[in-house]
């Protein structure tokens, strides 16, 4: 890339700065938090001896009653009573249950004392709480410092993820790595509830407050959280639809009648640098296709002479699973994946019992592909492009080149090798979905009509990074279609 992010924080030093105020806390927390556990242990075990005192005070009594009981009034429900006994207590249990709870608002506090949580977008947010939930690590003065350490060295990439999903939440094509820049003006639709006039705080109110603190930190500010918010309603009194103007440190905000919300940008250097960052964590492909005219010689090392090569983004497993769950359930499909490379979506459709022809140009991935090659499965050293169409397929499976708009040239082929209701299903850039170029435009009505007139449910959102194992942060999309008769 030819331009520079800005970094949120600017140098090591400056990246450590936030740490001293929390390291020199470190010692004290983690005492702290020893001395808390010990307590609770003593504690536990004193209550542990004391109920069964009371075990066997409860046995001594029943030999008293010889198995009487007085009716007149019942004061074993009495709550003094009650505290004297508790049925089922489990000392080790609830220590670590007292543990988990304590180690989890310490590692929040720390998380919002060392400013990371300002970084994190809603979600991000949200995921660290709920893993907060299922598995607290324990808190130590190693774990706390090299914990801390990593999130403050990784702190521009935690802002720059928490960027990229605010914006792609508050408009589809913030989700394409080219399709869109930030202007002077976004729409937010539904922010506000067409019949009562207030916020829809299902997402409407988490996205106004990413992007308010997105932009608080460009500007090396304290993000003001719900206090826009509060803002906003102020200048919403009442109830039903209305129109409202809110003016804020870096927006004018007008909301209208129909519920939905206009944002202008009144800071143009805060925009300039949200689409740096934006340029700089999605990147550009490196190309990845060989052109229709190259064939596959050209990628074979002869003699001293060295080989071209492609940059490779294989498919990560989680996304090939995504993929293959998306192939209509019939058994022993014979299944053309076009741009196998090393087998990623070969292997999990072998293992679904279907037949497959691979395709690949490289010869090193072909090698690798070969071991997979039986009653099952066929290799051919080739470029796609140039195989000539063969509709005898049930499916076409593939992850195609995402460079420039090579996927489209593989997708259009790959649909001639299909019979009548087989289905083309595919990893595509999310620029496919939502990208306003005219190739992008042409693609959608190819498809479209390819696909029976139909629009619905030919893009299905793989999660943010599904590809970062493989070394790219564009987002991407399953496409789907089924080709009629």
């Amino acid at each position: 890339m030819n331009m520079q992010a800005p970094e949120i924080m600017a140098d090591d030093s400056e990246q450590a700065s936030s740490l001293p105020a929390v390291t020199s806390q470190i010692e004290d927390i983690v005492a702290a938090r020893d001395a808390a556990l010990a307590k609770i242990t003593e504690a536990a075990a004193t209550l542990e001896a004391a109920y069964t005192l009371t075990d066997e005070a409860n046995a001594f009594a029943r030999k008293a009653q010889c198995g009487r009981k007085y009716w007149g009034i019942d004061r074993t429900h009495n709550k003094h009573y009650e505290h004297l006994s508790q049925q089922g207590f489990d000392a080790a249990q609830s220590v670590e249950t007292y543990r988990r709870q304590l180690d989890a608002s310490v590692w929040s506090y720390l998380l919002e004392e060392t400013g990371i949580r300002d970084l994190m977008d809603a979600t991000g947010s949200r995921e660290f709480d709920q893993g907060l939930r299922e598995e607290v690590p324990p808190v130590t003065v190693q774990d706390v410092r090299a914990t801390f350490e990593t999130w403050m060295c990784n702190a521009d990439l935690t802002f720059a993820r928490g960027l990229a999903v605010a914006f792609a939440r508050l408009d589809s094509r913030f989700k394409s790595h080219d399709a869109f820049k930030l202007g002077s003006r976004m729409i937010v639709d539904r922010a506000f509830s067409e019949y009562s006039g207030s916020f829809n705080r299902s997402w409407a109110e988490e996205t106004i407050i990413d992007v308010e603190r997105v932009f608080a930190k460009l500007d090396e500010q304290a993000p003001a959280g719900r206090g826009l918010i509060q803002e906003i309603d102020a200048d919403r009194r009442g109830y039903g639809p209305q129109q409202s103007l809110t003016e804020s440190r870096f927006f004018r905000i007008r909301g209208f009648m129909n519920g939905n919300a206009h944002l202008w940008f009144t800071r143009d250097d805060l925009v300039t640098k949200a689409n740096q960052v934006l340029a700089d964590y999605y990147g550009e492909v490196i190309p990845d296709a060989a052109p229709k005219d190259e064939d596959s010689a050209a990628f074979t090392k002869r003699t001293n002479l060295p080989s071209k090569d492609l940059q490779f983004y294989h498919t990560p497993a989680k996304a090939a699973a995504k993929v293959v769950d998306h192939l209509r359930y019939q058994e022993g499909q014979h299944i053309l994946e076009p741009s196998a490379g090393t087998g990623h979506l070969v292997r999990p459709l072998l293992e679904k019992g279907h037949k497959v022809t691979a395709i690949e140009i490289h010869a090193d991935r072909v090698r690798q592909l070969r071991e997979h090659e039986g009653p099952q499965c066929s290799v051919i050293h080739g470029n796609f492009l140039n195989q000539p169409a063969n509709p005898i397929y049930d499916a076409v499976i593939q992850n195609p080149p995402f460079f420039r708009t090579h996927w489209m040239d593989h997708l259009r082929h790959a649909y001639d090798f299909l019979k009548f209701g087989g289905q083309l299903i595919a990893i595509v850039p999310a620029s496919a979905e939502v990208g306003q170029s005219k190739a992008h435009i042409q693609f959608r009505r190819w498809a479209e009509k390819a696909n029976g007139g139909r629009s619905w449910g030919m893009f299905t959102d793989l999660p943010t990074e599904s590809f970062a194992e493989a070394g790219t942060n564009i987002n991407t999309v399953i496409f789907k279609v089924t080709k009629q008769n």
